[in-house]
């Protein structure tokens, strides 16, 4: 069958093909950037956008990463550092961690975010254009924006015409449970907040969602008591109502990172990776759910993780599956279709792909890049890793994360 990726019809491997789902660190050409947690992330065609962060110093960071694949095996990206403008010579964004980023169109709008030394958060919204790389400030009415905060959630819907907010949290308010939509049509740009109905779930930041068909499904974070939370909640955005809720299957996480999926049925689905309890990192597996029955999908877990009864519990290194992205937490996670040449030049292949990149452990800053990809033309029961250009750093313990670590 066929599908469009980057605006042009290409056929996708039909099912009888897909082999299995392997962990690969794709050769990374250029300079890279530095270890960090807290960035925001973007996908424009077949580029992901990264977008400051902070490392542990802490330092925030306002630099802006292209991350840029090339369509061909084997999996090759290449780093660029953007050089940004802005409209009026003004200087920003300020550098910030904990901020969203959200494609409409070609262009990415970032909310938010702290400054991690003053503590200052920001209710700001600068748009960057990826066509020119200009930053714009959008011109809003002061009245009607929600609260300063970090940590939230923020999704397109309405056909890329709104963005939704949900939660997170500032020192003067702790964590949140508020909806606001921010309408991003030219000319009618303004914040509402919109009356929303159904049992609403807990206040919380460091929480994790995604947008499928006018669905915003939200999972996990830490609540206002500091407990970590472990429950899957759907938000209606054309009604407005809370729907439906179910549990995360493996438990309790905050600080992980969640992308859309598709099944090889055509389901919808939202993929996990990373995190924390709230007292420990969590083994690095990935996890995915139906968007509609919030039930898991099966994966091939020995291609996954081909020694799973190894987690950090074990007092085992940092990576015990050294064929998977290392635990971590506060990282990026986005998906995207990878187009790819066929052979012999004609049309191309579109891979659906999981990307993992950066963040933190209690003694690194990371910077490595993982993809979860289907593994096209081989019948290899485990996994094949390519050999990164990018030094994994060694291995760590303890496993235990300080609360100070998550603030």
């Amino acid at each position: 069958h066929h599908t469009r990726c980057a605006g042009r019809r290409v056929r996708v491997a039909s099912p009888a093909r897909l082999v299995a789902m392997v962990w690969i660190q794709p050769t990374l050409v250029g300079p890279s950037p530095a270890g960090r947690g807290g960035c925001a992330s973007a996908v424009c065609g077949n580029d992901l956008v990264f977008i400051g962060g902070a490392d542990r110093s802490p330092k925030a960071l306002d630099d802006v990463w292209v991350l840029r694949f090339e369509g061909r095996h084997p999996l090759t990206a290449r780093w660029i550092r953007q050089t940004t403008t802005s409209r009026n010579g003004e200087t920003f964004p300020a550098g910030r961690s904990g901020h969203s980023a959200t494609t409409i169109g070609s262009e990415i709008y970032v909310f938010g975010g702290m400054d991690p030394v003053s503590g200052t958060c920001f209710n700001d919204v600068v748009v960057l254009s990826t066509q020119n790389w200009e930053w714009r400030r959008l011109a809003l009415a002061e009245t009607g924006s929600p609260p300063p905060r970090n940590a939230h959630v923020a999704c397109a819907f309405r056909n890329d015409t709104c963005i939704v907010v949900h939660g997170g949290s500032s020192p003067d308010q702790g964590p949140m449970g508020d909806i606001h939509v921010l309408n991003v049509l030219e000319g009618r740009e303004k914040w509402e907040r919109p009356r929303v109905t159904g049992q609403a779930p807990d206040p919380r930041e460091m929480h994790a969602g995604v947008c499928m068909d006018d669905e915003l499904i939200i999972c996990g974070g830490r609540g206002r008591d500091g407990v970590t939370l472990s429950d899957i909640v759907v938000l209606d955005l054309t009604e407005m109502r809370w729907v439906r809720k179910g549990l995360f299957p493996n438990g309790a996480l905050c600080a992980h990172g969640a992308a859309t999926w598709q099944t090889r049925s055509g389901q919808n689905a939202c993929a996990i990776f990373g995190g924390v309890d709230g007292q420990t990192l969590r083994p690095n597996e990935l996890t995915v759910f139906y968007c509609e029955t919030l039930a898991k999908v099966a994966l091939n877990e020995k291609a996954l993780n081909p020694n799973p009864s190894v987690t950090l519990d074990d007092d085992k290194a940092l990576n015990p599956n050294p064929k998977a992205p290392a635990s971590r937490f506060a990282h990026a996670c986005v998906s995207l279709r990878l187009a790819f040449a066929e052979d012999g030049g004609n049309g191309k292949t579109c891979q659906h792909a999981f990307v993992v990149f950066a963040g933190v452990t209690p003694a690194f800053d990371l910077r490595d890049v993982w993809v979860w990809v289907e593994d096209f033309g081989t019948r290899e029961e485990t996994p094949r890793v390519a050999t990164p250009t990018v030094a994994t750093p060694p291995v760590a313990t303890p496993s235990t994360v300080p609360a100070s670590d998550l603030d």
